[in-house]
C-alpha cells in the first residue's frame, strides 16, 4: 500500500460467535472540547508516570482512541465514560476539538462500562469503588447484577459496600439465622 486510506463499507456490527458485537468506534465525532465533561464517579487513578507516558504516547502515535461519552441532554454536554486522561491531556494543550463516540447508556450502564474499561487496564482506588458500587445500589442495581458487570465477586461487593459505612446498603441482604439478637432484662 501507498498509505491512501481506503474507503470502508458503513458496519455498524460484527457477527460473531457471542452474537453481534457493535462498533461505536466507527463512529467518532470531533465535537468542541469544552462541550464534555468528566463524570462524578470515576475510580480510576493514572500515576504521574503513568501520565507522562500516555503524553508520550499520544505525541509519538497520535489520538488513537477516541473518548467515549454519552451526550447530556439536560446539560447539553457530553459526559465521559471513558477517557478522561486523554481529555484532559488534550484540554490542557489548548485543543479545540476531542474525537469522541457517542453511546445511549442510562446512568447505572455508564457506571459499569466506566468500570469495565478501567479493569482492563487500570488501577482503582478502592474507597472511590466504594463510592461507585454504593451509587449503583443506589440506582437499583443488585449485588449480583454488580459482580458480574463489573468482574467482581459478590464477596468483593460486599467489601466495598462496607468500607462505604452506609447501612442502607445492605437492606436487602439475606441474613443467617444462626444467631439472633436478644434484649437483656434488666
Amino acid at each position: 500500500m501507498d498509505g491512501t486510506i481506503m474507503s470502508q463499507p458503513q458496519i455498524h456490527y460484527l457477527e460473531t460467535d457471542k452474537g453481534k458485537v457493535t462498533l461505536p468506534c466507527m463512529n467518532v465525532t470531533l465535537v468542541p472540547i469544552e462541550k464534555v465533561k468528566a463524570n462524578n464517579y470515576n475510580p480510576n487513578y493514572v500515576a504521574d508516570q503513568n501520565m507522562l507516558l500516555l503524553e508520550e504516547s499520544i505525541l509519538m502515535n497520535g489520538f488513537c482512541f477516541p473518548v467515549v461519552t454519552i451526550y447530556d441532554n439536560e446539560m447539553d454536554e457530553y459526559v465521559i465514560i471513558d477517557g478522561f486522561h486523554r481529555y484532559f491531556l488534550l484540554k490542557s494543550w489548548n485543543a479545540k476539538y476531542l474525537p469522541i463516540v457517542v453511546l445511549a447508556h442510562d446512568i447505572a450502564k455508564r457506571m459499569e462500562a466506566t468500570v469495565q474499561f478501567n479493569r482492563a487496564r487500570g488501577v482503582h482506588q478502592v474507597e472511590l469503588m466504594g463510592d461507585l458500587v454504593k451509587a449503583l445500589v443506589e440506582q437499583g442495581v443488585t449485588d449480583t447484577d454488580i459482580a458480574v458487570k463489573l468482574g467482581m465477586e459478590e464477596e468483593e461487593v460486599y467489601r466495598l459496600k462496607q468500607i462505604t459505612g452506609f447501612a442502607e446498603l445492605f437492606k436487602n441482604q439475606a441474613y443467617s439465622r444462626a444467631w439472633e439478637m436478644q434484649e437483656e432484662k434488666e
